[in-house]
């Protein structure tokens, strides 16, 4: 099984502790809110952009996504993506019913179907209207039998192809130190206005 972590660069949040020392409580409160929206927004651009490079539903994404959300006690916080390679049944090819032709798959939105040189159509076997009937199965030998699944990326690697990380990294880092900026700018705003109270 498949296991990716996306990271961004936490620097920022350094500089904040060292330019506000005496401040470290309001500084992690400003930290737990930011990373808490910027989780948020890194399960939501992967779903949004996997799809738009890999012909596959978002469903099919965000059900392998595990949001790791900070709490006030600790600030670690990232969202995993854990997953096995799929097979052809998540991706649109032809024909959808066992026949003498070749299948065509298509993985990458860019490259549209191609054909698969060994593969064929068979029924799974389910019974379940909800699972899935038929799938694109290679033999495991020369013989009629066994046979198996063809299977190809998973949504962990799919993630870490690079044009992919760049853009959800990016997107995040941007979150991120707009999130924080804006928390500081709310809690010294609020100790001010106290300060002008008291």
């Amino acid at each position: 099984m498949n296991r990716t972590t996306i990271t961004i660069d936490t620097s920022q949040i350094e500089r904040l502790v060292k330019e506000f020392k005496g401040f470290d409580k309001e500084v992690a409160e400003a930290t737990y809110h930011a990373l808490n929206r910027t989780i948020d927004l890194v399960y939501t651009q992967v779903g949004r952009i996997i799809p738009k490079a890999y012909a596959i539903k978002k469903k099919d994404v965000t059900d392998t996504l595990k949001k790791n959300k900070p709490n006030p006690a600790s600030l670690e916080a990232s969202v995993v993506s854990t997953g096995h390679r799929l097979s052809f049944a998540h991706f649109p090819y032809t024909p959808k019913t066992p026949r003498q032709k070749t299948v065509m798959v298509q993985i990458k939105r860019s490259k549209g179907r191609i054909p698969s040189k060994k593969g064929f159509v068979a029924t799974t076997g389910a019974k379940d209207p909800d699972k899935i009937q038929y799938n694109v199965f290679k033999r495991l030998g020369k013989s009629r039998l066994p046979i198996a699944p063809i299977r190809t990326l998973s949504v962990p690697q799919m993630i870490v192809n690079e044009k992919v990380a760049e853009q959800v990294q990016q997107a995040a880092q941007t979150m991120l130190e707009q999130r924080l900026e804006h928390e500081i700018i709310r809690i010294m705003t609020s100790m001010d206005k106290n300060i002008r109270r008291s």
